[in-house]
Parts: structure tokens; sequence; C-alpha cells
């Protein structure tokens, strides 16, 4: 459907007037796209001409920005296509010359049915571009989704959008219409047509290529007679365009699909700068104050906003239904009570079809038209968690009505029929895994919950399916494909926590610590996940009788306690495992070790004291993976505390090891490696260990933050100031969305190269979430390479005194205290204490005490308002 000519020089006369406009007000692109409540993007289009008709909305959300009075604004619409009133625009301003249009654009726009809702979009801009590309290269569009997932505001804004002057938009509503053949006459009433005065080849033929525009809505239930109807009208009648809605796409040779996906939901609760950007917030936000009037979205009431959002999956409807609620409720109480959705969920909306006025009513609109061996499947997956495989449906899921042999099958219908939600993320190493929206989850379950003992019979095959799954996965660890076997039961981490879960409720805790044992690897590939593990792991320990199986448990809580940051966890978990289980086993040298690695980021001696042994134990045990990974792990702690020379040999010798069958290269001793050279000296082997960690890492890996922060430090250090950064913003981005774990070189980084661009500003506000995170966590140990950074940023604030305070502590730290500061974070200080002397009372009897406090100080005079 490509445009006139007419009507590119009617898009071209309105880009040149809010050109100008925009000119004449002094504003750039973003500052009225800011005002104005657009993308940055949508100005652009529309300066550019390649917008065929401004939606209206817009048009007047520019002019109010613009600050034009009621006859210009008139004008501007009319320039823009919406009005019939002769375009010469004048801003407020006095005295600015008159801009003025020399031809009206035409205004013949016919639109018959339901318009696009004024402010009913949010979020789909880049949808909403994509599809009018669609549409002018494409004669069969269908947009497919789930129900309430918007598809139909999304259709009518696209249309409308699309449209040009001179096109007729009919909006054909088939809610109503019950029957396959009755679609040719839903069409022509549509179109305005008496009964009986016309057939549809009348109304058709004779168009012009993008004279007419056809959006079927709501097709799924006569698909054989939308598909019918519109394979005719795109392969005879050139001059139209069909833009369909449904749930099921139609099947056509000619047919462009897109899905349309549910609105972005925050990662977290924490971040409200990510939280107010995500659409389902800025959806619900605007529906409450329209029903209270005043709603913001604040600091404090942005966690629980985000973690509706999230529980309704960002479905528009969902939301939508939520929002109406908050004239009477507030929204920790809408939250509270969806454990009911369905319930909360059921009005009050009067418009939209039937049977999408309420939540229930959308999803069983769906669940009642699929088969009945699809639907019992659908019912069952809705206990497997989310995502989950094929592999866990066939084990989990069938008998009768479901063969094995028919499950992907049976999947695909349910896909298709926007049900079940692929996820393609990560799908080269996971393979195809699917996931439930949890609100078409919650229907399943119930249905599955009516069906007499169905349930209960369906979470007990989950734990036995499990219980089978792991005892596949012994010698994974030493195993050639041992990341392929992890991952594909990481692939299913939500059902093996409803296995757990099942079998603490019947008090297996013997089968749940078996399934907490050989799931113990998955659960490090993704840092939320993990805290789960530390949950079973800890639960399982304290109510198993056997005394060593409850150390191995330990010790696997101690492991995903310190990945994620809990380092005070992490030592107490060791601490107890490594007094159950007998130390020159596997699992006693994993516990020894921890007890080490966590015992050095709390600068306690006695960890370094237990390294001899706990290396010699490990050279004799007969594991050379195990005892490799021992020495990488003691390496790290050594290089922690600044014994340079000695770590590099630990971590050397772990590197010899590769050489041998079972032993494989790990990131984390790479990473180590590349430290301990810079600290060196020696920039070259820092970028070459560094770059040997970033080609041995999945792109799953959740240490992945640490290697680009590992990079980072490398290219910040050789001058390669973007590089760093760009780094830096990707680990910062997984950390944020807890997809990787938290570094604190990352801050730290980001701190120097705020400070040497004289942004001491943000410098201070990143290395105050650095001192922050490190004394939360118990990372004790880098508080001495944040400490320097932090007196330099002090003194790039112009807080002299209290920096050279600071920097006395820290000279007198140096001269008298062990672990000393590494040579890259004492550059930083000597290049900031040139006035500073050493201070009276060292050394300190406590090291982790003591640099806790330096650390509480630096805070306050960080914290400390500019006079």
């Amino acid at each position: 459907m490509s445009d006139t000519d007419g009507r590119a020089d009617g898009r071209r006369g309105f880009a040149d007037l809010l050109l100008d406009l925009r000119v004449q007000a002094g504003l750039s692109q973003e500052e009225l796209a800011d005002r104005a409540g657009l993308s940055v993007r949508s100005i652009r289009e529309m300066e550019a001409g390649r917008v065929a008709r401004p939606r209206k909305d817009s048009v007047r959300l520019l002019a109010s920005a613009l600050g034009l009075r009621p006859d210009d604004t008139d004008r501007f619409l009319a320039a823009a296509g919406h009005g019939s009133v002769r375009p010469v625009v004048r801003p407020v301003e006095p005295s600015p010359p008159v801009v003025s249009v020399a031809d009206a654009v035409p205004t013949g726009l016919r639109w018959r049915g339901t318009r696009p809702i004024p402010d009913g979009l949010v979020g789909r801009e880049e949808e909403l571009f994509e599809l009018e590309a669609l549409l002018r290269q494409n004669r069969l569009v269908t947009l497919v989704g789930p129900g309430g997932v918007g598809k139909t505001e999304l259709a009518l804004a696209a249309a409308d959008r699309f449209s040009g002057a001179d096109t007729t938009v009919v909006v054909v509503d088939l809610t109503t219409v019950q029957r396959d053949a009755a679609v040719p006459s839903a069409i022509l009433d549509a179109f305005g047509t008496a009964p009986g005065t016309s057939d549809l080849d009348d109304v058709l033929s004779g168009r012009r290529p993008g004279d007419l525009v056809i959006v079927e809505d709501n097709a799924e239930h006569v698909l054989d007679g939308v598909a019918t109807v519109a394979n005719r009208m795109v392969r005879s009648f050139p001059g139209i365009g069909v833009l369909v809605t449904s749930r099921i796409p139609l099947g056509l040779p000619d047919e462009v699909v897109r899905r349309v996906q549910v609105l972005g939901v925050p990662a977290n609760d924490e971040d409200f700068e990510a939280i107010s950007a995500s659409p389902a917030v800025e959806m619900f936000c605007r529906r409450v104050a329209r029903v209270r009037p005043g709603f913001t979205l604040t600091p404090s009431n942005a966690p629980t906003v985000a973690r509706l959002c999230r529980r309704l999956d960002g479905l528009p409807l969902a939301l939508e239904l939520a929002a109406a609620r908050a004239g009477s409720l507030s929204v920790e109480a809408i939250l509270a009570a969806l454990d009911d959705r369905f319930r909360l969920l059921s009005g009050p909306r009067r418009f939209g079809a039937p049977h999408q006025r309420t939540l229930a009513d959308t999803i069983a609109w769906s669940v009642d038209a699929l088969s009945d061996p699809a639907r019992q499947l659908l019912y069952r997956t809705s206990v497997l968690g989310s995502p989950f495989t094929l592999e866990a449906v066939a084990g989990v899921c069938t008998g009768t009505p479901i063969d094995e042999s028919d499950v992907p099958m049976l999947l695909a219908e349910l896909v298709e029929k926007s049900l079940l939600q692929p996820v393609h993320e990560f799908e080269q190493l996971y393979g195809a895994r699917y996931k439930l929206l949890e609100t078409i989850r919650e229907h399943a379950y119930a249905g599955l919950s009516s069906q007499d003992d169905d349930l209960t019979e369906f979470r007990n095959r989950a734990v036995e399916w499990c219980t089978t799954y792991v005892s596949g996965l012994e010698g994974a660890w030493s195993s050639p494909d041992r990341d392929r076997r992890y991952r594909a039961a990481h692939a299913n981490s939500a059902l093996f926590e409803v296995a757990l879960a099942r079998a603490g409720e019947l008090g297996e805790w013997d089968t749940a610590a078996r399934i907490v044992l050989g799931f113990r690897i998955a659960w490090q590939y993704q840092a939320s996940v993990a805290e789960s593990g530390i949950r079973w792991a800890t639960l399982c320990a304290s109510n198993v009788s056997d005394k060593e199986v409850g150390g191995r448990l330990l010790a696997i809580a101690g492991r995903l306690s310190s990945l994620t940051g809990d380092i005070r966890g992490a030592r107490r978990h060791y601490e107890e495992a490594r007094t159950l289980i007998p130390g020159e086993t596997e699992m006693g040298l994993v516990a020894r070790g921890g007890w080490v690695s966590s015992g050095s980021h709390l600068l306690d001696t006695q960890s370094l004291a237990e390294i001899p042994a706990l290396v010699e134990d490990a050279r004799k045990h007969g594991d050379v993976q195990r005892s490799a990974t021992v020495q990488a792990t003691c390496g790290l702690a050594l290089l922690r505390w600044g014994r340079l020379v000695e770590a590099k040999e630990l971590l050397l010798a772990w590197e010899a090891a590769l050489v041998n069958p079972g032993v494989y290269p790990d990131e984390i001793a790479y990473m180590a490696l590349s430290r301990v050279d810079l600290e060196l000296g020696n920039l070259s082997g820092a970028r070459h260990w560094a770059q040997l960690a970033r080609d041995s890492q999945a792109s799953d890996d959740p240490e992945r933050t640490k290697v680009a922060g590992c990079l980072a430090m490398v290219e910040y250090h050789d001058g390669r100031y973007d590089e760093a950064r760009a780094l830096l913003d990707q680990a910062d981005a997984d950390i944020r969305g807890h997809r990787g774990y938290f570094d604190y070189l990352v801050m730290l980084y980001r701190s120097r190269l705020a400070r040497a661009a004289g942004e001491a500003e943000q410098a201070r506000v990143t290395i105050l979430d650095a001192l922050n995170r490190l004394l939360l966590e118990g990372r004790v140990v880098y508080l001495l390479e944040v400490l320097p950074e932090a007196v330099a940023v002090l003194h790039a604030l112009g807080r002299s005194e209290a920096g050279d305070a600071v920097c006395g502590q820290l000279l007198a730290w140096q001269r008298s205290m062990d672990p000393p500061m590494l040579p890259t974070a004492w550059a930083v200080l000597q290049e900031s204490c040139e006035s500073a002397s050493a201070a009276d009372g060292w050394p300190e009897p406590d090291p982790s005490a003591a640099v806790q406090r330096l650390a509480n100080d630096v805070l306050g005079a960080l914290s400390a308002p500019l006079l």
C-alpha cells in the first residue's frame, strides 16, 4: 500500500510547519518531546515527513507544548489532516513571523467503526512504527496475542497512524458474528451498506493503493470465514490492506504475523528510575490517576507498584481492571488481593467485547475453544512453574487423554492460540522453553484443582520426575558436557522449586535433600534463582538426620550465599559445614575452600593460616578438577590479602591443570590471574587473562558482570576510557536486572571515569553506592581498594580537610596493617594525599573493625551537605 504523491505532499507540509514552530520556540527535539510527553523518535519521524497522518492526540500534545492559541491549534490540526481549516499558525510569543502552509492538506479521511481511544496506548511506539511499515509493504497483517494484551487498541492506532487524508478505515467488530458464513455480511455492515443492496465486491472494487484499510477485530472464533474473505480481498483487490486481530493466525500464505507482547515490567523493586521507565508501570499509573486524581509514582510507592505490575504480567487488560479498583482500594490492598485476581478483576469495565469485560471471561474465551487434550495439557502445565521444557511436560503431564508422542503437537496448539509463550532468551543454550502468563496459569491451576485428585497426582509426579532427573546428573561436574547438562537442569528450575515445596509438605526431606544436592550447580546460572537454592539447602539441612548430608547441604548454601553477596552468611554456613564433613572428601574440600574464601573477604587471619594445609590436602585428592579448583580458590584469597606472588603461583598451578581430562576453564581464576598481573604492572598479561575469562564464558553466565568489570579495569589502565565505560554500562545493566552478580569494580571504575571527566557529583554517588554495598555484604577486604578512591572524590568535591583526615588513617594502615592496599589503590591514594601525614594510634588490633570504621567515616564525609 504505497503513498500517493498528494499524501506525501501533505505530510511534508505538516513536517515543515512543525520544524519551523519548534525552531521559533527555541526547543530541541528532545526538549519538545519531553514537554509533549512523546518520544524523541516520534518528533524525528514527524519532522522528516515519514508519518502519514500523526495521531490527533499527539498533535494536540505538540500544540500544547509549543504554546499555541486555540485558533492556531485548529490550524495546526488541519495541517496534520485533522480538520478543514486552512493551516496558518502563529506561536503565542509576541511579534514572531507568521508561518503558513501554502496549500491545505486534503481532509477526506473517512473512518467507520471504533476509533482509537485517546491515550489508549502506552509503551507501544516501536510496535506502531513497525506496523506502519508493514502495512506499507504487505497486504495482510495479523496481530496475534493472548486475550487482554491490547491487540485491538494497537491495531486501531496503527491504522490511524498509517492512514492518510484520503484513506478510508473500516473497523469490523467480529465479536457478535457467530458463523463463518456471516463474515462478509459483517464487513458490509461495517461499511454502512443497507442489507441486500450490494455485495462485497461492489464496495471493494476500484480502490487505489492506500485508499482502504479494513481492520477485522477479534477473528479467532470465525477464523475460517475471516481467512476465506481476507484471502480473496488481498488476491483480487490490490487497493486494499487488511489488518486482523486474533488469538490465532489465519494461516494464509500472504499473511504477515506479529505477536503482540505484554508490556515490559520492572526487573526489580529497588531501581526507581527503571521502575519509572517501565511501560506497565506507566500505564497502571495513568489509569489509576483517572479514578484517583493526583496519584503519581513516588519512591515510596514504586516497589509496590512494580510488584503489582509483575504479578499481572504487564497484561494491559489486567492492569486496567486493577487500576479501576484504585478508586476504593490502596495499591497495597490491590496487590494483597491478587491471590484471588479473577474475583478482584471482575469489573467494572463497561465497554469492549463481552468476553473482555472481566479477566476470567477473557481467559475462558480462549480455553473453552481448545480441544480436550490441549485443555488438559494446559491445566497440567500449571503445576510446572514457569518456564519449563518439553522434556518436563512429557515427564510430568502425560496420561489419558494425552499421549507422550502428542505433546509437541499440543504445545504447538497452545502457542498458536496464544495461551503459551515460547521463551526465546538463551534458546541456543537452553533449548525450547515455554512459559505461562501468571493470569493464565492461575486459570489453568483452578481448572486442574476442580478435577478430583488431579492436582495432587501431578504435584507428586513432579517430585518423582525431579528425583529421577537429578540422579542422572551424578558425575556431571567432571564430565565434558557438564555445562550442557547443568543448563538443561536450570531450564526447569521453576519445576524443581515446585517439587521441593511438595516434598517439604510431605515431610520427605531425604528426597528433597537428594534434589538439592543434584541440582546445586544449576542454581548458579541466575542471581535471583540462587537465593531460592540457599533457602532450600538450609531448610533441608535442618531437617535431614544424616549429619554429613546436612554438612554438604550447608556447603551448597555457603557457595550460593557468597555468589549473591551474603559473605557473613556464607562464612556461617561454611563454618558449620566443615565441622560435619570429613575435610579430605570432595565436599569437605569445598567447605574448607569456601571458609577460606569468605574469611579472606572478612579479613580473618585464621583463614589465611588454613591455606597451606588445604592446598596440600587438595593436591593429594584423587579428583584433579577438585584439586585445581581448590588451589584457584586459595590463590584468589591470597590475591585479596595482597600476597601477589604466592597467589600467582597457585593460580598458574590451576592453569597448568587444564591439560588434564575433566579440568575445564574457569573465568573466575582467569580474572584472578588478570588482576594479579595488573597489580604487578604487566598490562599485556592482564589483558591476555581477561580475554581468556571472556572467551571461556557463556552468554547466560551471571558472572559475566564480573568479567566485564575485569575487562573494564584493563581498558581503563590502558587509557581506553570509552571502551571501559561501555563495559561498565553492560555490567551495570545486568546487575540492576538481577541477571548478573554484583561487582564492586563496576562502581569503583565508574567513579574513576566520572572523576577524570570532572563529574565529581556523579563520582560521589557512585562511590557511596560501592561503600554501602560492600559494608552490607561483608566484603570488607575490598574496602581497602574503594577507600582511596573515596578520598580522591572528597578532594574533587573540595572537601580536602575530610579527605586528608581519612588519607592520614590510610597511610598509617599501609605502614602497619595486614593486608596492605594493592598497588593500583595505593597509587590513587598517593596522588590524593600530598598534604596529609600518617595518623597516630596504629596498628589496631582488629583489621576488619578498623577498615569498617574508616568506611563509616568516609560515608559521613561524603554524605554531609555542602556548606
